[in-house]
């Protein structure tokens, strides 16, 4: 019985200096999921960086002289995030403003400025559109990736421009083609989408 009460005692006292306290590994596992719920670090990133300016004056084989300026809006980005090891990761893509004006014998006939909002109205970029359309939030994401001076020598009487806009980080573009005919009129033409 003494032995009983012996092996009862220290039964006991194992269990009584069990606390169910955590081991080493489990506190370090639970400071460290603490520490990434309470630090918040972000990293902000701008493309491009800074003021950029970019300047075309072209006269084409049929007659016409085309001036394109396109430069960055430092008030109007396209915000991208991801999370990454504590540190929220966030990407600004600037979208582009651009000019174009249009002479034909040293006249005048063509003279504009574009910004996003009256981009997304000219092609047709709406907020409405399904999640399935191809169009879909290019309104909110695209971005002018590309703007040339078409010199083909088929359109006589009439210039082409060629305008790219994109959704950053995807592979979603849409490509349109602007017609300014002699008289100054513009046409667009959307060429692909995908």
């Amino acid at each position: 019985m003494k032995h009983l009460f012996l092996i009862l005692v220290l039964s006991s006292i194992i269990f009584a200096s069990c606390e169910g306290k955590k081991t080493q590994s489990e506190a370090l596992l639970d400071s460290i999921e603490d520490f990434k719920k309470t630090v918040n670090l972000e990293s902000n990133v701008y493309i491009p960086e800074t003021y950029i300016e970019h300047e075309v004056d072209t006269i084409m084989s049929n007659g016409y002289h085309v001036k394109i300026k396109t430069y960055s809006d430092m008030s109007n980005a396209v915000r991208f995030s991801k999370i990454k090891d504590t540190i929220n990761y966030q990407t600004y893509y600037r979208n582009f403003k651009f000019d174009i004006s249009v002479a034909k014998d040293d006249k005048e006939i063509y003279n504009e400025s574009f910004d996003k909002q009256k981009i997304n109205k000219v092609f047709n970029y709406k907020t409405d559109l399904e999640y399935n359309s191809d169009l879909y939030n290019f309104d909110k994401l695209a971005i002018l990736k590309a703007i040339n001076v078409n010199d083909d020598p088929s359109y006589i009487n009439m210039v082409l421009i060629d305008i790219m806009y994109a959704i950053p980080e995807s592979n979603r573009l849409a490509s349109h083609k602007l017609f300014i005919n002699d008289k100054g009129k513009l046409n667009i033409v959307q060429v692909e989408v995908k």
